[in-house]
């Protein structure tokens, strides 16, 4: 279960970062990749969290 809390919580700094690089101007592209590889991080370890709470 911790593995899926620091996915998470990744997942959310990440969050962040697209926020601030988007009020930035950085590239769509790179504020985009950003975006993807949080809402990956955090819909996995969301997954893995409600996995291991059934196990």
């Amino acid at each position: 279960m911790t593995w899926s809390v620091i996915l998470l919580v990744l997942g959310a700094f990440l969050a962040g970062g697209v926020i601030s690089f988007h009020q930035q101007g950085f590239p769509k592209w790179v504020v985009a990749l950003m975006a993807v590889a949080s809402g990956a991080l955090i819909l996995y370890g969301a997954w893995s969290w409600l996995v291991g709470l059934n196990a």
